[in-house]
């Protein structure tokens, strides 16, 4: 019988439509139930997530005093009341019980009264929720999982690229909501910017184009780059595997890693910065000089303007430039970027060192307020720590003793050390000196100093207070904290926290101080009282509830771009806003009234609101989040070991008078050695070494050198020097070198082959009493070799005069080895019975760096008799 299921049957066709309509179904059905029946803000967690070995605690609120207080929440608090639940099938994965937070006190700094829900057991990667089984309520979707946080590092990281200035953002690098023509490439801008003390004088014209927005407005800082750059650089030690070359960037696919590329963006305006002084020392800031903002910032047409050369901004630019050199200088690709950057550090202090009168005297009015609207200037101990930061790297670097000296007389006398309080505001500068206490050549009361001090902070921010659990949402600042700016100092808060494992410090206590930085990045991420993420524009991206308003000259209020949620674009994702400020002073009511971390409101409105106090972003809140966030990434502790010493320097030729050969044994490193860099005393001879020998050839004749070679490992740490090789050049040679005049000069020896010598020819003679009678047999020659070899240079010519009784043809040629290989051959052809001079450049020899043999060759096959005279060689 023929089956009814038949390709062609309508029944067939029936059952078909009717099977993939019910299993549909299933699928509609299971999506409906894989999320709890109604989602609560009392439950705050991080919306993005947790790695699978982090602390996990959510806190659960009841609110009492602020903007929320008439809300209430009574969360489920008998056994095994809470649960953590699959996303993708409600299936319940963990139960536990809640605890008080102090027995039901409301706590001040947000007026909520808080229970804990801890489900650290929770491992195993997937998408997840907490829900409440008394009140059937539970919280937004989270992961867990190693990659948890590549996404949030992506967008973060990209808003810098979002901040570049003078470049279009285009597909594929832009989203097509956030694409902007580049900005500031008119006359009078950018390229062709101006002095504040001249404007619109050509003569003052300057190419300082590209870097970064500083933050919400459009002009660009010198100074107030520093800690972002320092930041970044940071974050690339601490988790370099974490930044790949493939953030959409232009620069991606380039094999640098993406971040570094950002960093190069506005290393590059910075070198600019320092172009325009023409003596080393750098610009302060550049920018309008009015608050008539436009949207998108493509189309400002406002003139752009410069403020001069500053010490603060000098000293700021030698720091970077320094901490940059340090971190380029590891990557094979990048050793020539890094000691240009070097470079340009040292001038800098140079030229700050002369400026400051020896660092006694600083400029700290440069900015008048002209250009809007940032004060640019920093005063004498802001100044002298940007000294302190760039002395330290360019010692790494170099290991000059002046560097040392810097360091080790003035660092008691500045915060940290002279104060005794290691807090969120100078955390670059404690990395720092914490790095400068493991380098060496370090006095070891000055480390000791350094490390004992940085040890006793546990009451600043830190263990005490997350111990006696001060904050409910378990990442206690104090109120003084919440001001302008909020989130970077949080932010700060945890990686000085971090340090604390980062360098060693404490180390039983090591897990704990990363569990607490974690706890503050948990906050920024939604575990906090108003349950927000506090980057923008992250719905996409995981945040349940994030920042849907940030102040932004680009992303402002009444563009399509002002809100996440309401607007068309909304901003672009990934800025940490500013966070809670109780010292708002715009003229919203109830924000500074509310309790220290409510006092915050996400909107974007200018003046008389003054919502930059609060949703404002900034190049240094970014870089410091993206810094936390980076180091709770990485699964490894940071590297501070260093790489043992180099050991068994020796030379393995005789010292030329410009050149000798070096040779090594190689160290060892707990994670890998990059490179080695040679020193000769304290100045640094050669860098990015990745072999175990080189070869010198730009030394100076009758010179004496102290060799010694310091290894490095990709986190930045040296080792120790090797023994010192002590050697001495050559002799200098004398401008002229002669080969034959009336005799054979000093060090050389006739080696001549088929030829009969007469050294000492009375007739004819060119110069002086005698000649060089030869009788050349075919090919043979009239050959003289020098002892150790003359090394030559651009300028290097031989000279001679020759005579020849019939028509003659010369062969010319050199060797920089006894036995090697005949280079230049050039062919002279020689009039009967006259005298001729011949002049060989370098070029026409070959270009030797060595002339060993000179050979005068017979060229052909017929007997003939050459006479020589006056042979030299010029330099």
């Amino acid at each position: 019988m023929k089956s009814i299921f038949n390709h062609d049957s309508p029944i067939r066709w029936l059952v078909t439509r009717i099977t993939v309509f019910f299993f549909m179904l299933v699928a509609l059905q299971s999506v409906a139930l894989a999320a709890p029946p109604s989602i609560t803000p009392y439950i705050k967690y991080d919306q993005f997530g947790y790695l699978p070995n982090m602390r996990k605690v959510a806190t659960v609120v009841d609110p009492h005093v602020g903007s929320n207080a008439s809300e209430s929440f009574v969360p489920g608090t008998g056994a095994n009341q809470y649960e953590v639940r699959s996303w993708s099938n409600n299936s319940v994965v963990y139960k536990g019980t809640l605890t008080s937070w102090r027995n039901g006190t409301i706590h001040a700094q947000s007026g909520d009264k808080g229970w804990y829900f801890d489900f650290s057991s929770v491992t195993s990667p997937g998408s997840y929720y907490i829900f409440d089984t008394r009140n059937k309520v539970g919280s937004g979707r989270f992961e867990i999982g190693k990659g948890v946080y590549n996404n949030v590092l992506k967008h973060a990281v990209r808003t810098f690229f979002y901040q570049r200035l003078n470049m279009a953002k285009v597909a594929p690098y832009a989203d097509a909501k956030w694409t902007d023509a580049a900005a500031y490439e008119r006359a009078g801008q950018d390229r062709s910017a101006t002095s504040r003390w001249s404007k619109g004088n050509v003569a003052s014209a300057r190419n300082l184009s590209g870097g970064w927005m500083d933050a919400g407005d459009t002009n660009k800082y010198t100074t107030f780059a520093q800690n972002a750059v320092l930041h970044l650089l940071d974050a690339y030690r601490a988790n370099p595997t974490a930044f790949g070359d493939n953030f959409g960037i232009p620069e991606s696919g380039n094999g640098l890693s993406d971040l570094l590329d950002e960093i190069k963006w506005e290393l590059e305006f910075l070198k600019r910065m320092q172009n325009a002084t023409g003596n080393g020392g750098l610009f302060l800031k550049v920018g309008v000089d009015n608050h008539n903002d436009v949207s998108p910032p493509s189309i400002d047409t406002r003139p752009r303007y410069y403020l001069p050369e500053c010490t603060s901004a000098t000293l700021a630019g030698s720091a970077m430039f320094a901490a940059a050199s340090r971190v380029y200088v590891g990557i094979a690709s990048q050793v020539s970027y890094a000691n240009d950057l070097l470079l340009r550090a040292e001038s800098a202090w140079v030229r700050a060192r002369t400026t400051t009168s020896n660092f006694s005297k600083f400029e700290i009015a440069c900015d008048d307020g002209d250009i809007k609207s940032g004060d640019a200037d920093v005063g004498q101990a802001g100044q002298l720590q940007s000294a302190l930061i760039a002395a330290i790297y360019l010692y790494q670097a170099t290991g000059k003793a002046e560097y040392r000296t810097f360091i080790e007389s003035r660092y008691s006398s500045m915060e940290p050390m002279s104060t005794g309080w290691w807090g969120p505001y100078t955390q670059p500068l404690q990395a720092a000196l914490l790095r400068y206490a493991g380098m060496s050549g370090v006095t070891s009361s000055v480390a000791s100093a350094i490390r004992t001090q940085k040890s006793g902070q546990n009451g600043v921010m830190s263990l005490a207070d997350y111990r006696s659990g001060t904050d409910l949402y378990r990442a206690y600042l104090p109120d003084a904290q919440y001001h302008w700016g909020h989130n970077m100092v949080r932010a700060n808060v945890g990686n000085i926290n971090h340090d604390f494992a980062n360098f060693n410090l404490n180390t039983a206590d090591a897990n704990t101080y990363k569990e607490l930085a974690a706890q503050h990045l948990h906050w920024l991420h939604g575990n906090n009282p108003l349950g927000l993420a506090m980057l923008s524009n992250m719905r996409l991206y995981g945040a349940e509830k994030s920042a849907n308003e940030i102040y932004h000259t680009w992303f402002s209020d009444n563009t399509i771009w002002d809100n996440a949620l309401t607007s068309p674009n909304g901003p672009a994702p990934g800025y940490l806003v500013g966070g809670p400020n109780r010292s708002y002073s715009g003229s919203v009511l109830n924000i500074s009234n509310q309790p220290s971390q409510k006092a915050y409101r996400d909107w974007n409105t200018g003046y008389p609101e003054n919502s930059w106090e609060l949703s404002e972003p900034g190049i240094y809140y970014q870089a410091a989040y993206v810094q936390l966030l980076a180091r709770l990434m990485s699964l490894t502790a940071t590297d501070t070991q260093l790489p043992t010493a180099p050991k068994n320097l020796i030379s393995t030729s005789t010292p030329s008078t410009t050149g000798v050969s070096l040779s090594w044994n190689p160290s060892t490193d707990n994670v890998g050695v990059v490179a080695y860099d040679l020193y000769n005393g304290e100045t640094l001879l050669a860098t990015g070494l990745t072999g175990t020998k080189t070869t010198l050839n730009k030394l100076t004749c009758g010179t004496n050198y102290t060799f010694s070679v310091r290894a490095r490992d990709v986190a930045g740490n040296t080792s120790a020097a090797s023994n010192k090789l002590s050697i001495r050049t050559a002799a200098c040679l004398p401008a002229t070198i002669t080969l034959y005049n009336d005799v054979i000069g000093s060090n050389w020896a006739d080696w001549s082959w088929s030829a009969t010598r007469n050294f000492a020819n009375t007739t004819p003679v060119k110069v002086g009493s005698r000649s060089i009678r030869a009788d050349l047999l075919g090919w043979g020659a009239l050959s003289l070799r020098h002892a150790s070899g003359i090394t030559t240079n651009s300028n290097t010519k031989l000279t001679f005069w020759v005579y020849a009784p019939a028509a003659t043809t010369l062969r010319v040629s050199i060797q920089t080895q006894d036995n090697g290989t005949e280079m230049g051959n050039a062919t002279i052809k020689l009039p009967a019975n006259k005298w001729t001079s011949v002049s060989l450049t370098r070029a026409q020899l070959g270009n030797p760096a060595l002339l060993k043999r000179v050979n005068l060759q017979l060229g052909e096959a017929n007997a003939r008799t050459v006479y020589f005279d006056q042979i030299v060689i010029s330099q």
